[in-house]
């Protein structure tokens, strides 16, 4: 009796254990695609140096090499879609423990696709960031943070006529915005519709969000100042102060300064942008 006991919970344990992740096919499926993604082979893309005169030819290979980038990039965000949206329809039949399991499992790919996307942007990037920033492509800061709360690509401006209310291009998240905008007086009668490739400025006003150097909401400005020199070089030492905004430049070793703009109220910042001169 002892002996069909023993067997009867073996057995048990082994029908238990190849039931624990009902999901596991789908997860192993998605985990080498992912894989098969992130293993795209993608250009080398060196940003000209601004400072220094370039050849047309170099600026021919960075255009190039550019364009094949965000070719490559929307193939490996399609990808990515499509893991999520698979990860969305197991999570519909899925357990309350079962969805746990998930958001660990949700959690692991987009670590990896975060690691990914530091390794990728690595040397285009300018001023503070958040994990993307100046110098991303809009590709990268879907991969990093998913479909924004609100977005708006579609700028179109005809000469003569008024400006939309909302004509800058962004990604908004609810308290961390990326975005972009568009300068210039197009010729009567021309019409222009802007195409922008990644932001040029990042706004942050929620403190779930802080920035590579460390900069988070609510911090003094003896605190800002302290963690963002920690961080970066000051290349310009104009430090305006109006009755909110202190202004200075900042960068990281190697790159031009970006102007970071920090608002703060009773003490406390606020608000804080990273933006070029």
């Amino acid at each position: 009796m002892k002996k069909i006991l023993v067997l009867a919970i073996l057995l048990i344990s082994v029908i238990a254990s190849g039931c624990s992740d009902k999901f596991a096919k789908e997860k192993e499926a998605i985990t080498k695609s992912e894989q098969a993604a992130m293993a795209m082979k993608l250009p080398e893309v060196i940003v000209p140096d601004s400072i220094k005169k370039q050849t047309k030819a170099n600026m021919m290979i960075y255009r190039k090499n550019f364009m094949e980038l965000l070719e490559t990039e929307t193939k490996i965000l399609t990808e990515m879609k499509k893991s999520d949206a698979k990860i969305a329809e197991m999570e519909k039949t899925a357990s309350e423990s079962e969805k746990k399991d998930l958001k660990a499992f949700k959690d692991k790919i987009q670590k990896a696709r975060v690691e990914f996307v530091r390794k990728v942007s690595k040397g285009r990037l300018s001023g503070d960031t958040f994990i993307v920033g100046v110098g991303s492509t809009w590709q990268e800061v879907e991969m990093v943070y998913g479909q924004p709360k609100t977005k708006n690509t579609d700028y179109h401006y005809e000469y003569g006529q008024p400006k939309k209310k909302e004509n800058d291009y962004y990604y908004d998240y609810g308290g961390l915005r990326f975005s972009d905008w568009y300068t210039g007086v197009p010729l009567k009668g021309y019409k222009l519709k802007h195409v922008s490739n990644g932001p040029i400025s990042v706004e942050v006003t929620s403190d779930k969000y802080v920035s590579d150097a460390g900069i988070k909401m609510g911090m003094t400005s003896d605190e800002f100042y302290k963690t963002i020199k920690s961080k970066y070089v000051n290349k310009d030492n104009r430090r305006k102060q109006s009755i909110f905004d202190y202004i200075s430049g900042f960068a990281m070793q190697d790159t031009m300064p970006y102007n970071v703009f920090p608002r703060f109220k009773d003490g406390k910042l606020v608000r804080y942008t990273v933006a070029p001169h």
